[in-house]
Order: structure tokens, then C-alpha cells, then sequence
């Protein structure tokens, strides 16, 4: 190819027909062209991704192409989701996802928060920009002087991650643009800036939908005795007083005041003390914020002194909704006369002056709607954006594509569900259910040490078995090296973009192998109910990028270790393979499985009984069930029960039978006879189905004993262990097939609050984490 040409070409390993990057000084050859495309780490709960939505929005209703182009920032360790307003517009196809494979133009990339470019982008994206601007959402020290980010290499792996279209003006060929989001950023940035950088004239200010946000109804009385204070932020400590005096102070509680605060708890504000009994400390997001500003009377903020505010989007809101608003004096610069200013001392009697004259606080709520109206409505994107769209235009190159193209579906990502062997096949079906919930492109394999492994590859699941030391007989000190070795190889084979790990236990092969691949996401699907003696796996916590934990019905019960760790932890609502409105009616499952319809059936499912000996008790059950007039026995052997002669049936009314997923077939059983295992507990309660739990106690279970002693309890279902209700057993019987009894279990269980599949919820968080860049490490090896 000679010298000069537009495109760029050399051998790599990308199939000839896929765009591939340039070296530097050549262009980037892409696909389509998008309008504007976000880079952002939208797992931010607090202002930059509410201000980022709002700029999403408001560029669909201007009917622009816009891309997002996650990232994993350095600043948020807890393993938060994608803000559940982010993901709205990707799900509504407002914002379109990119993957990191994608080679694409932009006419305007906006990076939001400079956090973001605190480490190279890896991958590199493949992004040409027409225009590149760096929103600046905080300063780049705080008030103490700590530097929060340092601007020189923010602009440097800017220039690593991103290519830059030509730009038309000499003096700023190929700039990077930083957009403050208020004049505490902007007076905050050094002189000069670093080389390459252009200041834009104007503030990126928050912008906020109106619509959201409709005023508060005038306050009618004129008391200053009653009066309900406001402030809502995220719960960080910097963002309170230094002190209880001033707290106290700040926000006072003579008789008939109290406080409604939004994003706070006694945790929180330990070193405050013993906390006035006025003051009502909500979690963040307890309410929806609109609603609780319609709440309050009046809303006061002040923060620490080493706390630096960019902005202050929880006082635009309040302003927005009509709600008077009192701030420190150093809030001025940003909301000018929309609000009242003072010190802490001074607000009791500028509150009492606001409650005792309705004209006054309504001129006040007036000013505050009006500043939001003015300066910060969402519909002045449209005329910050125009310019900034069309000179990104003519920085691209005009044999880029047109604007609006349509992109090929999102290349494939494999995800690695690995799993150990485990007693039962729990952890197994649990990522079963996850992996048959992913989007499209995103393709499961399976890894386990499972001998249910046959259950993933009859679902046409691709399954590689591997060895645990137990299968093979080895010594974990042996074993684990090898197995690292193994799954090593395993990973580089699969180029997986997550890896998903379901087991109690972490073994040190697992941790050798994830650390030495290094380029995939993290999981580790964590159940509660764990026993003392597994306390010993928790800080494998550290050594995975997120640690999620499924939901469970009886987490009052739950005493075991992981709930020292609850705070670090993603929970989501209880994981169940099929969902309870996916199984077959009652006539089509009896159908199914050849059953009368006037019969009275009990399904019978006591685990493996690999290593807990169950086999004098179903002797029993099956003796008392077998003797009752017109019932059928159903008993489901486990597909990794313990080598032996196979169970034969003890009468015509005892049929033995594999059957998976037996849930699907739940709604033809009267009753079930069932082990307390995770899935099938929360799959039965959930589903409504009067079961007799017989747990598992064997020693390196979950606590099944506790959640069947929970159902019981709730009466939701009945418990009958081994070592103790043997002598009651058919009295349990006779009130489980008691038509009376099991009506009442159905309408408790009924009344369980219903929540989303936690399959589903964990599923969308592997969408959004295969298809994200890592920017929360250094590149390269560690030493």
C-alpha cells in the first residue's frame, strides 16, 4: 500500500472483513457514524449519571444517534449495577450500546468525569471522534487542597484512548475540550492548561426535565411551631458538618420541627453522637426524591469544610420542585439569588421568619422554580450541543460513513460459567438459570467439577468437565496447581469477557488462574445461609471484581459469616431457574407425566443423599404415602445421587422418575416432599406449592435447617428432620395433605411480596459487564 493512503492495513489476527485501528497519523477505518457517543462509568448513583440521563434524553428528542460506551472508573468499589435510569433508555433503545470491538465515528464523544481516564482505557476503544470534551463533574482538588485528579494525565489517556478527527483551526488542531460544570470547577483548574487542552466559555451546567420535578403545593399555614426540614444527598460523610454542633445547628428540632433526611443513617453520623429524636434518617433512594421533596417544608445543606461541591444537583431539584432552599454563603456563586444564604447559628430564626410569613416562603419557592426554569432546563441541550455537533462534523473525515447507517448486531461475547462440584447440583442450575436469561450475543459456556454436568450439555449448553480433587483423588496441594494450569489454558482458549463462579468454596487454583488471565470481569455468585466453618472463604471476596449474593426468603435466620460482608456485596432478589408463571398448568404437567387427574399426588425429591444417609426416613415416607388411599407417589431421582442399585418401585402407586427441571411441573403435584436446598426452597415457597421440608444438615451445607425452620415458622411450609420428627412423621403428613392446611400455606405464600427474577437481574449485570472497558486499574503487569 503506498505511503500516503487513507487506510491502514498490516497482519493481525481479526478476520480481513473487520475494521482494525491505525497506527498514529493514520485514520481510524469505521463502520457507522453516531451523532454523539457518552463515555461514562454509569454506575454512579448520584449526580453525574441524573445529569448524564437528562443529556441522553434530551439528544433522543432531538432524534440524534447516541451511543454509550461504559466503563469500569477507579472510584466505586462496591460492584454497583448500571443506574437503573441508563439502563432504562438502553432497554428503550433511546441510547444505542457499544462494544468495545466496534470501530465507530462520533461527531462528539462527551467523557464524563474525569475519573474515568485516571488508568488507560483497556481495551482500547476503537472510536473516532469529530469532537472530544471531558466533562469536569468535580474540582481537581477538594477544599483541603487533596488533588482529586491530576488534569495532565486525564488529557494523556485521553489521547491513548481515543482518535481525533482534523480539526479545521490551527490553534486547536486536534484539542481536547473540558467542559467545567460550574464555576467552582472552573476557577478550581490550574494556569495554564496542559498542552492540547481548550477551556470551553461557557459552564456544562446540570440540566434537569422539568417534568420530573412539578412544584411542591404552596404551604398553606402560617406556624412557625410546625415545620418539616429537608437535605438528600448520597451517603457520604464529607457531605455533612464537621461537627454535631453545627449539624445540630444547621438543621434544629425545637418542638413541632423535625428533619426528613434522604441518604443517611445513624452509621453515617456515629461521631455526631446520640442524634435528636426529630430527626427521621431515611436510606438514599428510600423514596423517590420527588415525592419527598413534596414532603418538606423547607430544605438546608452544608457540608464539611473539606468537601469541595462542583455543583449541587439535589439543591437544583429541590429549587425545581418549589421548595425554599437555605445554603452555606459559599453556595452563592452557583444559585446567585435563588436561594437563602447564612451560617448554621443563623438558621432557626431565618426558618422561623420563612414559616411564619406564607408570602415570603412563597416568593422564595417562586425564585427556586424560576433559576431551574431559566438556566438549567433540559431544553437547552439543543443549543450547547449545535455548534459543538457541527464543527465535530466537519472535523471528520468526509469518507466516513453516513450519519445514520445501521450497525451490525454486537459482535458475540462468551461468558465462562465455572462452578464446583459442590453435594448437590445447586450451584449448577443456579448459573443455568442465569446463563438461558442472557442477551443475544453474549454466549455461555460452561466449566464445572460438577458430575451434573450432563444437565448443561443435554440444555445444548457447551460443557468442559473439569476434575475437582475430590473427583480424582488428589491432594488439594497437588490438585490446585494443576487445575490452575488447566483452567488457564481454558481462558485463554475462550477469550471469555466475564467469568461467572458459582460455589461456596474458592480454591487457590481458581484465584491463580483468574489473577495470571487477568482480562475478564469477575463474579463470584456468592448464597448466603453459609456455616461457621466456611468462614474461611470470605476474603476470597477481594480477589474477584464483584461478589453478588441471590436473595433469600429467610435471611432473618441467616447467622453465618457472609453477613459481615453484606455491605460489600451486590444483593438481588432470589435466583429461580423457571419462573413460576413459565410452568405447565396442572392438566398439561399431569398430561406430561401420565398422571390421573383425580389422583392426589405427592412429589418426592430428598437430594442425593451424597452426604447426609436419608435412606431410613424415605423408608418410612414412602410406607406411610404408599398406605393412603388414592395418592400417587412421584419420587425424582437426582441426576447425581451415590453409585448403587437405582431405587425400584415399591407398589403401582410409586413411580420413580428423572425429571428436570421438575419446577416446570410443579403446578400438577397436591404437595411436595422436598430437601430445603436453595433452589428448590425458594422455587417451591415462591411457587406456591405446601411441601414438607426435610434439610440437609450434613456439615459443609448452607443452613437448610434454618429456612425450613423459617417456612415452618412463617407457615408456609412444614420441616421435618431427620434426627428429631421421624416420630411425627405422619402427623406432618396428615397436615400437609390436609386439604385445610394446604390452602392456608397457599394463600401465605401468595402473600409473599413478589420481586424480579434475581436470574434476570444478574443476567442484565453480565450484559452490561461483557461489554464495558476497564478503567480501574493500571495497564500492564504488576510487579
Amino acid at each position: 500500500m503506498a505511503a500516503g493512503t487513507d487506510h491502514c492495513l498490516w497482519h493481525d489476527r481479526r478476520p480481513l472483513s473487520e475494521p482494525v485501528a491505525c497506527w498514529p497519523g493514520q485514520r481510524l477505518v469505521t463502520a457507522a457514524v453516531f451523532d454523539i457517543i457518552f463515555v461514562a462509568d454509569p454506575r454512579f448513583e448520584g449526580g453525574s449519571s441524573t445529569a448524564m440521563v437528562v443529556e441522553m434524553a434530551e439528544a433522543a428528542r432531538m432524534g440524534l444517534r447516541t451511543g454509550l460506551l461504559m466503563l469500569r472508573g477507579p472510584i466505586i468499589r462496591h460492584p454497583f449495577p448500571v443506574h437503573p435510569q441508563i439502563r432504562r433508555l438502553l432497554e428503550d433503545g433511546a441510547v444505542e450500546r457499544i462494544d468495545p470491538d466496534q470501530a465507530l465515528s462520533a461527531r462528539l464523544v462527551l467523557v464524563h468525569h474525569p475519573s474515568v481516564l485516571e488508568h488507560p482505557l483497556a481495551p482500547r476503544p476503537r472510536i473516532l471522534a469529530g469532537q472530544l470534551i471531558i466533562v469536569l463533574h468535580h474540582p481537581a482538588r477538594d477544599a483541603a487542597g487533596a488533588v482529586q485528579y491530576d488534569l495532565s494525565t486525564v488529557l494523556r489517556h485521553a489521547r491513548m484512548g481515543f482518535d481525533l478527527g482534523a480539526d479545521t483551526g490551527a490553534d486547536t488542531r486536534s484539542a481536547i475540550w473540558l467542559a467545567p460544570v460550574s464555576a467552582v470547577v472552573r476557577h478550581g483548574l490550574s494556569a495554564p492548561l496542559p498542552q492540547g487542552a481548550q477551556l470551553l466559555p461557557d459552564d456544562w451546567t446540570n440540566l434537569i426535565d422539568l417534568a420530573d420535578w412539578p412544584p411542591r403545593p404552596p404551604r398553606q399555614s402560617a406556624q412557625a411551631d410546625r415545620l418539616v426540614l429537608g437535605r438528600h444527598a448520597r451517603p457520604d460523610r464529607k457531605k455533612w458538618p464537621d461537627t454535631a454542633a453545627e449539624a445540630f445547628a444547621a438543621w434544629p428540632t425545637p418542638p413541632g420541627w423535625r428533619l426528613r433526611a434522604l441518604g443517611a443513617d445513624a452509621e453515617l453520623l456515629a461521631d455526631y453522637g446520640p442524634l435528636p429524636a426529630a430527626w427521621d434518617l431515611l436510606p438514599f433512594n428510600a423514596e423517590p426524591v420527588a415525592e419527598y421533596l413534596h414532603s418538606v417544608d423547607v430544605w438546608v445543606y452544608f457540608h464539611s469544610q473539606a468537601w469541595s461541591e462542583a455543583f449541587g444537583r439535589a439543591t437544583l431539584e429541590t429549587m425545581a420542585c418549589g421548595v425554599p432552599v437555605v445554603l452555606a454563603p459559599l453556595f452563592r456563586p452557583l444559585f446567585g439569588e435563588a436561594a437563602l444564604y447564612c451560617t448554621p447559628a443563623e438558621v432557626e430564626p431565618l426558618l422561623r421568619r420563612l414559616a411564619q410569613d406564607p408570602v415570603f416562603w412563597a416568593e422564595r419557592a417562586a425564585a427556586g422554580r424560576r433559576f431551574a426554569e431559566t438556566t438549567h432546563a433540559a431544553g437547552l441541550f439543543a443549543a450547547r450541543i449545535t455548534p459543538l455537533l457541527d464543527a465535530g462534523a466537519n472535523a471528520l473525515t468526509a469518507d466516513t460513513p453516513a450519519p445514520h447507517i445501521s450497525l451490525p448486531p454486537l459482535p458475540d461475547a462468551k461468558v465462562l460459567f465455572l462452578s464446583s462440584n459442590g453435594i448437590g447440583m445447586g450451584h449448577l442450575v443456579q448459573q443455568m438459570a442465569i446463563a438461558e436469561r442472557l442477551a443475544p450475543g453474549l454466549v455461555p459456556v460452561f466449566a464445572t467439577m460438577s458430575y451434573a454436568a450432563q444437565l448443561t450439555r443435554k440444555a445444548g449448553l457447551a460443557t468442559e468437565f473439569l476434575p475437582g480433587h475430590r473427583n480424582g483423588g488428589l491432594d488439594p496441594s497437588d490438585w490446585n496447581p494443576q487445575f490452575a494450569e488447566h483452567l488457564l489454558e481454558l481462558l485463554i482458549r475462550l477469550r471469555p469477557r466475564v467469568v461467572m463462579y458459582d460455589a461456596t468454596a474458592v480454591f487457590e487454583g481458581v484465584i491463580a488462574a483468574l489473577h495470571s488471565y487477568a482480562e475478564a470481569f469477575t463474579v463470584w455468585v456468592r448464597r448466603p445461609m453459609w456455616q461457621e466453618c466456611h468462614r474461611v472463604f470470605l476474603p476470597a471476596l477481594w480477589e474477584f471484581d464483584a461478589v453478588i449474593e441471590p436473595g433469600e426468603l429467610a435471611e432473618a435466620l441467616d447467622t453465618g459469616p457472609t453477613l459481615e460482608q453484606r455491605n460489600m456485596v451486590l444483593p438481588v432478589p432470589p435466583v429461580l431457574h423457571v419462573d413460576p408463571g413459565a410452568r405447565l398448568t396442572s392438566a398439561a404437567a399431569r398430561r406430561a407425566l401420565d398422571l390421573p387427574e383425580a389422583a392426589t399426588v405427592v412429589a418426592v425429591q430428598l437430594g442425593g443423599g451424597n452426604n447426609y444417609p436419608l435412606g431410613d426416613l424415605r423408608s418410612r415416607l414412602l410406607a406411610d404415602l404408599l398406605a393412603r388411599p388414592g395418592l400417587i407417589v412421584l419420587e425424582i431421582t437426582a441426576p447425581i445421587a451415590v453409585t448403587g442399585p437405582a431405587p425400584q418401585p415399591l407398589a403401582e402407586n410409586h413411580r420413580i422418575l428423572p425429571l428436570f427441571p421438575l419446577f416446570r411441573y410443579s403446578r400438577g403435584f397436591d404437595a411436595m416432599v422436598s430437601a430445603a436446598g436453595y433452589n428448590a426452597f425458594h422455587e417451591l415457597v415462591l411457587g406456591g406449592v405446601p411441601t414438607l421440608f426435610v434439610p440437609n444438615e450434613g456439615p459443609e451445607m448452607d443452613m437448610q435447617v434454618n429456612r425450613a425452620i423459617w417456612a415452618d415458622l412463617a407457615g408456609l411450609a412444614l420441616i421435618c428432620r431427620r434426627d428429631r420428627h421421624q416420630p411425627q412423621l405422619s402427623q406432618l403428613l396428615d397436615r400437609l395433605l390436609s386439604p385445610v392446611e394446604a390452602a392456608a400455606m397457599r394463600r401465605r405464600m401468595a402473600a409473599l411480596p413478589r420481586t424480579p427474577n434475581g436470574a434476570q437481574v444478574i443476567a442484565d449485570y453480565v450484559e452490561d459487564h461483557a461489554r464495558l472497558i476497564r478503567a480501574d486499574r493500571p495497564a500492564g503487569l504488576q510487579a
